[in-house]
């Protein structure tokens, strides 16, 4: 999902009306890829936009990103925590020309994906004379990027320098003058055209289109080879290829208000079909004239296995991404509704998307305004991706201490193995020792009769005893015996270290399971504290920087704690359930807050929750324990099944796993119920 060139029509229309004449005040650089524009507008039209608009004279976060896969323009509804407390070259360079300059002109090229702000200011308090800048923002994912140039068109600094080495068409460096993106062009009979202007488009226009796709497909027969399962080619495919800022979205809308299927394939069209989607097309398109937004924001409901991933749908404040509450700048736009979490938002567009009502699983979501639904949206997606990325290098060190207590488990089950070899070594030096009258020094080997292994006829059987030729029998025989009293100390401790690597595994594992389930950066940093304190970090990585930074201000640095945070309580028919949803809350809530008489639950077999009943001295009903055996089946890694076996006992039956990490246990007396984990999502309602 992208912002195509008629979504960002419908936002350049929507800043037009906010932000023209409004004072830029503030420039700060949220993200690596993103710039954020403090704008106090005084005069500006009043847009009932449900949280975007808001009344005129107030402040609003203006947000241009050029992220190669969640670039975008919006209003954003809670002003962007900056990237770094010194602000970049970049940053500095815009506050030096715009802060205090007024926004003049927004204005988008026709159809493309590009918009550029005017903003400037009086030479001096006596001057009528201006001086201009311009801001343009290519929001074009991979080859995105935010340009500023002054008003005659000479780049003066950009997010992205882009060289002649990465594009011969246009340079993109300091003193350059500013080209704008290369015409969409198409290909038909083998020459490349200009796309089809969408607003004018017919049904010959299309079919010919078509016909020439055709011919170009029986030129190239068998040699023309496509990706596994991609099908023939599509309706949309043709208008998108072929038409003027017609993206997937609006090209799959189009054919489906035709055919009322998104999907028909171009070999399935009628002359009818023609006619009706080139007059779809015109209509869709001939928003871009007429201004009759209507904003919609589609969501489709989570799987329980997807939910498990992205289930928490607005987050804390972590990295780049803004948790959603009260602003506290003044008249910025009001933090948008919060969604259900068990859906995440699919797609947006300034239209009715016709092609997702009614579909199972999806609802969609009106508003006046565009800026609110693509806030919601992108806080949503970038959101997830931010959490994401936080688990990437745990995630890494993790799997590769699992690893290497795998190694190590296979390596001590190979020296237990050896068990049958010190046997061998000793009745060699044992039969050495008994026939040294016979074995003189030189012979590599020497076939000796075993006197402890006899036939049903008393008949000894013969053994093959390799030698050292340059020791005698005595010798040879002391040799075997001091490698078998090795291996026998090793056989001895072998037990010991094999326990102990199994709790580590089990460690590891408990811990990645932590990191699957963390929702939120806080709760990550709670799992990255777990880790440094196992020792999995070594280096330079173990260093805590903000205590780091701390030491040499000569501020005393606060230890971390071993707490975990606050378990979670949920209320259930008149008990209270506590979930331990990280190592440190398991071990808090079972040993710390439990009491011997209260029901303890945890799915069998998998890390997972601790999840406690507080029975306050009462019996429990049996759907009271199924319903709290979904939340330790939901915070596991059964999450995503359809029926999981939550094992329960009392909490005086639960004993800690002798040398486990924290929260790992082991227990008795436990009976067992099966359950859905995604039933835990309407108790937690």
């Amino acid at each position: 999902m992208y912002v195509d060139a008629i979504t960002l029509a419908a936002v350049a229309d929507e800043w037009r009306k906010l932000l023209t004449g409004a004072r830029i005040d503030t420039i700060i650089q949220p993200t690596e890829h993103a710039i954020a524009l403090q704008c106090y507008a005084p005069n500006a039209q009043h847009v009932e936009s449900g949280g975007s608009g808001g009344p005129a004279g107030r402040n609003r976060w203006f947000y241009l990103s050029a992220h190669p896969q969640l670039a975008r323009v919006h209003i954003t509804a809670l002003k962007p925590p900056r990237i770094a407390s010194e602000p970049p070259p970049f940053v500095m360079l815009l506050r030096k020309h715009l802060e205090g300059a007024r926004i003049e002109s927004i204005s988008q090229p026709r159809w493309e994906r590009v918009i550029e702000i005017v903003a400037g200011y009086r030479k001096s308090p006596d001057s009528d004379e201006r001086i201009r800048f311009r801001i343009i923002v290519e929001v074009m994912n991979r080859l995105g990027n935010i340009i500023f140039c002054d008003e005659q068109g000479t780049i003066l600094g950009s997010l992205k320098r882009v060289s002649s080495e990465v594009n011969r068409y246009r340079v993109i460096a300091a003193g350059i003058p500013y080209v704008p993106p290369p015409p969409q062009m198409r290909t038909l009979a083998g020459q490349s055209l200009p796309r089809l202007e969408p607003t004018t488009v017919t049904a010959a226009q299309l079919s010919i289109c078509a016909a020439d796709e055709d011919a170009v497909a029986a030129l190239q027969g068998p040699v023309r080879k496509k990706k596994r399962d991609q099908g023939p080619p599509t309706l949309w495919q043709l208008l998108s290829k072929h038409t003027l800022g017609c993206s997937p979205l609006l090209a799959r809308e189009a054919v489906f208000r035709a055919t009322e299927n998104a999907e028909m394939p171009v070999s399935a069209a009628t002359p009818d079909i023609w006619e009706e989607l080139a007059w779809n097309v015109r209509d869709l398109t001939s928003l871009f004239d007429t201004q009759q937004w209507q904003p919609q924001l589609v969501e489709r409901a989570l799987s329980g296995e997807e939910s498990g991933d992205l289930e928490p749908v607005l987050p804390d404040l972590a990295d780049g991404v803004a948790e959603p509450g009260v602003s506290e700048e003044p008249g910025e736009p009001e933090e948008p509704e919060i969604p259900d979490e068990s859906y995440v938002p699919l797609a947006f567009a300034p239209y009715v998307m016709e092609q997702y009502a009614g579909q199972p699983g999806m609802r969609v979501r009106q508003s006046p305004s565009i800026n609110v639904l693509i806030d919601d949206f992108y806080a949503r997606t970038e959101w997830h991706d931010a959490v994401d990325t936080l688990r990437g290098p745990l995630r890494r060190v993790l799997q590769t201490q699992l690893e290497r207590c795998q190694r190590k488990a296979t390596l001590l089950d190979k020296e237990l193995q050896a068990e049958a070899e010190a046997q061998q070594d000793r009745l060699y030096g044992e039969l050495l020792l008994a026939h040294q009258h016979e074995v003189g020094q030189g012979p590599q080997s020497v076939m000796l009769e075993n006197y402890f292994e006899q036939d049903e006829n008393g008949v000894s059987a013969q053994v093959k005893v390799p030698l050292d030729p340059r020791f005698d029998a005595v010798t040879n025989a002391n040799r075997y015996f001091n490698k078998y009293h090795k291996l026998r100390r090793s056989l001895e401790l072998l037990p010991d270290q094999i326990a102990q690597n199994n709790a580590e595994l089990a460690t590891v594992a408990q811990i990645m399971s932590d990191l699957k389930l963390a929702e939120n950066a806080k709760e990550i940093d709670l799992v990255k504290a777990e880790v440094l304190g196992q020792g999995y970090i070594r280096g330079k990585a173990a260093i805590d920087k903000k205590a780091l930074k701390a030491a040499k201000k000569g501020k005393r640095v606060k230890k971390p704690g071993p707490g975990g945070g606050a378990p979670l309580y949920v209320p259930c028919e008149g008990f209270t359930v506590m979930v331990g949803k990280n190592s440190r809350q398991n071990e808090d809530v079972t040993f710390h807050q439990a009491t011997s008489n209260d029901i303890w639950l945890h799915a069998r077999g998998v890390p997972g929750a601790h999840v406690i009943i507080k029975t306050a001295g009462r019996e429990v009903p049996r759907h009271t324990i199924e319903r709290a055996a979904t939340l330790a089946a939901y915070y596991s890694e059964a999450r995503g099944t359809t029926s999981t076996p939550v094992d329960y006992t009392l909490q005086r039956h639960v004993r800690h796993m002798k040398g486990g990490g924290p929260g790992l246990v082991t227990y008795e007396r436990e009976h067992t119920v099966y359950v859905e984990p995604d039933k835990a999502l309407q108790l937690m309602s």
